[in-house]
């Protein structure tokens, strides 16, 4: 049984093997690629909301300090959106 086996990966079945595991390789690299693609954009996303996050603190401390309520700040927040 061994020596069969070992016929057939030594008579030519060792390319299409080859060929296969070289096309799961592919794949494989190509699925790691697309997730770390993805994460960068999901990275770029929280950077983006992080920064506007803390750019509204500032303006909403410069406004409090200028004596606006914070119902003032809160209905001028409402009328940019």
């Amino acid at each position: 049984m061994i020596a069969f086996i070992w016929k057939l990966i030594l008579g030519g079945l060792w390319r299409p093997l080859l060929a296969v595991l070289g096309a799961a390789g592919v794949y494989v690299k190509g699925r790691a690629d697309a997730k770390a693609k993805a994460d960068s954009r999901a990275l770029d996303a929280t950077v983006k909301g992080q920064e506007a996050a803390r750019k509204g603190r500032a303006e909403a401390v410069e406004k409090l300090r200028q004596g606006q309520t914070p119902e003032d700040i809160v209905r001028g927040n409402d009328a940019k959106w």
